[in-house]
């Protein structure tokens, strides 16, 4: 077993005999959905409602609960500690905090906050005391002190910008360390090549934009997030003053054009770091001195990427011992299996998503819950406990367009 695994109470779902368990109530609300809904710039496809609550159904499945109006929320957290939901409005900019009932009625709580283009992940720190905002449109990563009622304060800072360590191919200051240019493509198994490649989906104009795509705090209170554009992944230590929250302790420098969009952490103390565009998984450790390096990587897909693929979503498995990656294009939910000390990942299936474009996935105990947005449903897999892989479909409910599950703590 795995260095922090827990064969129990992560791995019992609901419902089930086990050493933990749960009375099943529909009516209650067990995820926030966020949505596309219409009418919004940029997608031409939103048939969403806003924020939507979602309860589950004795078999594992999910049934709609109750809604609230919001322009494409398509990112969604519930407060550590306090019954309050976040949602990005992705084109607005706008980050809202609402009031969370039993039953998934959800009440305006303070006024909203402008923090961005194209605000497109949020996460709030174990302390419940301050959000971080990531902004695909413009590169921005934001954070907003919260008020001790989950209220957001009003007083938005931005981090300080990424920069392209890249650069223009070939020009001086483009990342050329022997490691990030060879030792990365050795730990794959690729080819070393002077010219580093060009993936599917990677904008390759001279100046390549900044694209912030996610957060993820870290145990030892540090914020790791992910530039999908420049192909970083940064590190924010807390700063000593309220103009600056948190400061930038350090970067690691993925090859040129593969991507990182969403981060794992696993209790054996790695990171696991899925590219949009490669389609692999990076494992990042910590050294003596505390900063991050990449000591491993796989292909994120038990048969390889496909034309068309674009990586979205990575989870840790209740037993600790799998990962599952979403892939949109082939549409498929795959599993890795983790080995060793926790930095051995090897890919061991593939499985259809249960509809189209996979955009967001979360474990729920035994059970898989796959956002599957262009076909509009939530699909709900088992999840076999000795191989990790999702297999029976328990349930499928239609919700729009989805985009992303948030569990409910109420």
């Amino acid at each position: 077993m795995l260095p922090g695994s827990d064969r129990c109470s992560p791995w019992v779902h609901p419902g089930t005999t086990g050493c933990q368990t749960e009375a099943m109530d529909e009516t209650a609300a067990a995820f926030w959905l966020g949505s596309y809904t219409p009418g919004t710039g940029g997608t031409g496809e939103g048939s969403g409602v806003g924020v939507r609550a979602l309860g589950r159904e004795a078999t594992g499945g999910l049934v709609p609960v109750s809604h609230h109006d919001a322009d494409s929320p398509s990112w969604v957290v519930q407060h550590p500690s306090l019954p309050v939901v976040f949602a990005a409005e992705e084109f607005s900019g706008l980050i809202k905090a609402f009031g969370a009932s039993h039953d998934g009625t959800l009440t305006r709580h303070g006024a909203p906050v402008e923090v961005g283009g194209i605000v497109c992940h949020l996460s709030v720190s174990p302390d419940g005391a301050s959000l971080v905002a990531a902004c695909y449109g413009d590169g921005r990563v934001v954070v907003l002190p919260l008020e001790s009622d989950g209220r957001l304060s009003g007083r938005a800072t931005d981090l300080e910008d990424a920069r392209d360590p890249w650069g223009v191919p070939g020009a001086p200051g483009s990342a050329s360390d022997g490691f990030v240019s060879n030792g990365v493509a050795v730990l794959l198994g690729r080819k070393t090549e002077t010219e580093p490649p060009v993936f599917e989906g990677e904008e390759t104009a001279e100046a390549r934009p900044s694209r912030a795509h996610t957060s993820r705090w870290l145990p030892d209170g540090r914020v790791a997030t992910t530039d999908l554009g420049f192909d970083l992944v940064r590190f924010w230590r807390r700063g000593s003053s309220s103009a600056a929250p948190l400061v930038l302790d350090h970067e690691v420098t993925l090859p040129r054009g593969v991507g990182p969009r969403h981060l794992a952490w696993h209790e054996s103390g790695h990171l696991h770091v899925l590219t949009e565009y490669s389609i692999e998984v990076f494992t990042l450790r910590a050294g003596l001195d505390g900063r991050f390096g990449v000591v491993a990587g796989a292909q994120a897909t038990a048969d390889g990427a496909e034309d068309g693929d674009a990586a979205a979503e990575i989870s840790v498995v209740g037993s600790r011992e799998h990962l599952h990656t979403s892939v949109r294009g082939s549409n498929r939910i795959s599993t890795l299996q983790i080995r060793g000390d926790g930095s051995e990942l090897r890919a061991v299936s593939d499985v259809e998503s249960g509809g189209d474009h996979p955009r967001h996935h979360v474990e729920d105990g035994v059970v898989l819950h796959v956002a599957n947005q262009r076909s509009g449903a939530v699909d709900s897999f088992a999840i076999d406990e000795r191989t990790g892989a999702p297999g029976r479909r328990i349930g499928s409910v239609e919700v729009g367009t989805p985009t992303c599950l948030a569990p409910a703590r109420l």
